[in-house]
């Protein structure tokens, strides 16, 4: 279970700080909450999460360690082409995904559609707007974690993970 202070990572909203537990009345019974609050410079509201409420509480994550995160870039899980073809199916996966909180799937997902965006740009094609709006969401939210993780700046991280990408493949 969470601690107060301690540092989740929340569906799409990202990282938040587990604010405290808050019991409440409703419709006659007593329940507990978690309170979240984005950590500073996302803005953004408190979230209330059920405890007794199974799917709020599995949007809720642990953050990854820096070791842990290592190892995550090194493995050859994050390096696999995961393309999906069909756009329709594709659209379905990243909306699974985002708030999923599987950060092996979303750095895959990240790095399979940067090659395509390259792809298409060689070929004098566009890139699908669906896919653009994905890969800004999943940035984002890597971003958020990772910049906390790594202890650095979050226009930073990008580079710093393409890098151990690219290194490892």
């Amino acid at each position: 279970m969470y601690q107060t202070g301690d540092q989740v990572v929340y569906g799409m909203h990202g990282v938040c700080t587990v604010m405290e537990e808050e019991k409440r009345l409703v419709d006659g019974k007593r329940l507990t909450y978690l309170v979240l609050e984005p950590v500073a410079g996302q803005g953004g509201s408190r979230f209330l999460i059920p405890l007794h409420n199974e799917a709020a509480m599995a949007k809720l994550h642990p953050m990854l360690t820096r070791a842990e995160l290592e190892q995550l870039l090194d493995s050859e899980a994050v390096l696999e082409d995961s393309w999906i073809p069909d756009e329709n199916q594709r659209k379905q996966v990243y909306r699974e995904l985002i708030g999923s909180g599987d950060r092996v799937r979303l750095i895959r997902m990240v790095r399979s559609p940067r090659q395509h965006k390259v792809q298409q740009a060689a070929a004098g094609r566009k890139f699908h707007v669906c896919d653009e709006n994905f890969l800004r969401d999943a940035e984002r939210l890597l971003t958020n974690e990772l910049s906390l993780v790594l202890d650095m700046e979050p226009k930073q991280v990008g580079s710093y993970i393409q890098r151990k990408l690219d290194k490892n493949s």
